[in-house]
């Protein structure tokens, strides 16, 4: 267990891979209101989230849904 531990202390020098650069690099595209405060609290204006093309897709979907 200990060793666990430990691999996964050292993994936290190592450099980023390439995905974890590009999921970074869509994170810090996705929302302008986007803040990470504290100990990694996302923090997004929900008036952006409403107003996405994405929610708005994602929202009539679940009303199909539901009222299907």
């Amino acid at each position: 267990m200990e060793t666990a531990m430990f691999k996964r202390l050292i993994g936290l020098f190592n450099t980023p891979s390439e995905e974890e650069l590009k999921l970074a690099q869509t994170i810090n595209n996705s929302y302008k209101s986007l803040r990470v405060v504290g100990r990694g609290t996302i923090r997004i204006d929900p008036e952006e989230i409403f107003e996405s093309p994405e929610f708005k897709q994602d929202l009539a979907r679940a009303k199909r849904l539901v009222s299907d």
